[in-house]
């Protein structure tokens, strides 16, 4: 019985001794917060995924889109969160604009989607900061007040992209590649008016939105870089236009018909993955 009750009483000393280390060893830390993660996890270790390779005798059939990405949307709404950079993480626009104009790692900036016409470092930050001055409507001479307007990223409602789409027939499947991407830049002060200052080569800017992570609302844990978002396609966009031969937007051949807009931009959808379906052979 004594040796019973010994037993007994060894046990639970290892397992209360088992228990308290294991408790000191979870004490968290300042660099263990959540917020930065630890260097072997590091998004900024992280690289581009790569594109798988593609034969050009595989690809049989491609057609190109325009999208709109409105990130006003719930489930775009990491591309547009945090308004202000936060420790961990900030938005995609202030993740474009710093690697633009500060890290110069995105140097293929362009006016427009044909790439015909070059913007420098200068140039873009012309186009995102620019000074407003007020003079008196008596003496014109006279300069009352000298705004700086500067474009941030609560001015940015949309994100514009421009895509392939082909069909791959040595994998048997369709699939898309983002060749342009452009932000949708509300005016400030108030006016309604919306323009694209710029357009993104994708493919130079993959690396700053890899090295970058986004909010994951299903898990915190499990972040996802802007290179995932944009290549597993984890949002909700609209078609703005499909390659035609009057080279004609949606809204140029849909005009003052917004539900016909909506109507024809999800048709366009329909069309494509209905043609994927048809390709396959039973």
């Amino acid at each position: 019985m004594k040796t019973n009750r010994f037993f007994f009483r060894a046990s639970a000393l290892v397992v209360w001794m088992g228990a308290t280390v294991a408790g000191q060893a979870q004490v968290l830390t300042p660099d263990d917060d959540g917020i930065v993660p630890k260097d072997s996890r590091h998004y900024a270790n992280a690289r581009v995924i790569e594109y798988p390779y593609l034969r050009q005798d595989d690809m049989v059939w491609s057609t190109r889109y325009w999208e709109r990405i409105d990130i006003r949307e719930k489930i775009n709404h990491p591309l547009y969160y945090p308004v202000k950079p936060q420790p961990d993480r900030k938005s995609l626009f202030d993740v474009m604009k710093d690697a633009i104009l500060t890290e110069g790692t995105i140097t293929q900036v362009f006016r427009d989607d044909k790439f015909e016409r070059p913007m420098t470092t200068q140039e873009v930050f012309g186009v995102l900061s620019r000074v407003d001055t007020i003079r008196d409507p008596d003496d014109p001479s006279i300069i009352l007040v000298v705004d700086t307007i500067e474009i941030k990223a609560p001015n940015v409602v949309a994100w514009d992209i421009k895509s392939d789409w082909f069909f791959d027939k040595q994998r048997g499947e369709m699939k898309n590649r983002i060749i342009a991407i452009s932000p949708r830049i509300q005016e400030p002060g108030g006016a309604k008016e919306e323009y694209n200052p710029f357009w993104i080569w994708f493919p130079d800017a993959r690396q700053a939105m890899a090295t970058n992570v986004a909010y994951n609302p299903q898990n915190n844990n499990q972040r996802m870089s802007y290179d995932q978002i944009f290549h597993m396609r984890y949002f909700n966009s609209r078609v703005l236009k499909e390659d035609n031969t009057y080279d004609r937007s949606i809204e140029e051949y849909k005009m003052n018909n917004p539900m016909g807009q909506l109507l024809e931009a999800q048709q366009i959808k329909e069309n494509l993955r209905n043609f994927e379906h048809d390709l396959w052979e039973y």
